[in-house]
């Protein structure tokens, strides 16, 4: 009996350290895959990447570079990516079954946003008659409508080309007179002698730039989303406080030379700026995100994109915010 006493606590033991026992450490979680593309506001996801705030937070990120920002638009439809930075004029579109929450505001494009022109053409008054690009269905388009409503000049005496800001440089003066594009491209634009003719800073807040994530990370992995927020959020204060360090981070995981880096032209927010922005609902003008994105939905039916009206209150979503 003493044999039989004895050999029960070792069965037992050994039972608990088998390869199936519940006492197996938890696999570890796939990396977020995060989309950024060479839009200023995108780079603060380098920042915390390169100086290792993710992980300082515990959360592992994987950055997505797209070369062209549109092609990240279906990728996060098609759920290849589990989240990424878009204006909400892009989200609008992509938005179903609420499969996508917006919840926090990155920047707001001050400037960095542009519509470049041959030199002939002086001022957007001068575009009448003229072909200019911009990418149909994304904010881009609102941008341009934006601009032509400025000067007095109505849809119908331009003609509008559906083109990529990227490829904007390239295309004038043979496919274009001008188009609406931004950094690097811009600078590529400047150096075959075309000028930019306006900028975002005249339609302040019309571009606000959403991190965007798909509902089912949000719903099986919250720790991890709110963990992002707080490592972004260290990484703006980190940008502002140390540019030149950042500017050496995002060189360092871009490609890009640090004398092409500049954050001109966008307005980093914070917390604070986030929680303004999300507490006027539906609020009265393009310091709500709630007013702004109406702006965008009203535009996207009247050029006949969307049919049927998303749910703001469903896809902005705010719970994420840290409490200040």
């Amino acid at each position: 009996m003493k044999s039989v006493r004895f050999l029960l606590p070792v069965l037992l033991l050994l039972t608990l350290i088998s390869p199936g026992c519940s006492f197996r450490p938890e696999a570890p979680r796939p990396p977020l895959r995060i989309e950024w593309t060479y839009w200023p506001g995108d780079w603060i996801l380098l920042v915390a990447k390169d100086q290792g705030i993710f992980e300082k937070h515990g959360v592992q990120v994987e950055p997505v570079r797209y070369e062209v920002f549109d092609d990240a638009i279906p990728d996060m439809a098609a759920e290849k990516i589990d989240g990424g930075f878009f204006v909400v004029g892009d989200l609008i579109p992509i938005y179903n079954n609420d499969n996508l929450h917006a919840i926090f505001i990155t920047d707001i494009s001050d400037g960095a946003d542009q519509v470049v022109a041959t030199s002939d053409i002086q001022t957007p008054a001068d575009l009448r008659g003229k072909r200019i690009g911009m990418a149909f269905g994304t904010f881009g388009e609102l941008f341009v409508l934006q601009m032509l409503q400025n000067y007095g000049i109505k849809p119908a005496e331009v003609k509008f080309v559906d083109i990529n800001a990227e490829a904007v440089p390239d295309a004038i003066p043979t496919v274009i007179d001008a188009g609406h594009t931004w950094e690097p491209a811009t600078s590529q634009a400047i150096e075959k002698g075309q000028h930019i003719i306006f900028t975002s800073a005249e339609t302040p807040g019309l571009i606000p730039d959403l991190f965007v994530m798909r509902t089912s990370v949000l719903r099986e992995r919250p720790d991890d989303v709110r963990a992002f927020l707080a490592a972004w959020l260290e990484a703006v204060e980190f940008t502002k406080a140390h540019p030149e360090e950042a500017i050496a981070s995002i060189a360092k995981l871009s490609g890009m030379a640090p004398e092409e880096i500049s954050f001109e032209g966008v307005r980093l927010y914070n917390l604070e700026d986030n929680l303004a922005a999300f507490a006027q609902n539906p609020g009265s003008d393009t310091t709500s995100i709630y007013y702004t994105t109406q702006l965008y939905v009203q535009s996207l039916v009247d050029s006949g994109i969307l049919t049927t009206r998303p749910d703001i209150n469903q896809m902005l979503d705010p719970s994420f915010l840290p409490q200040p």
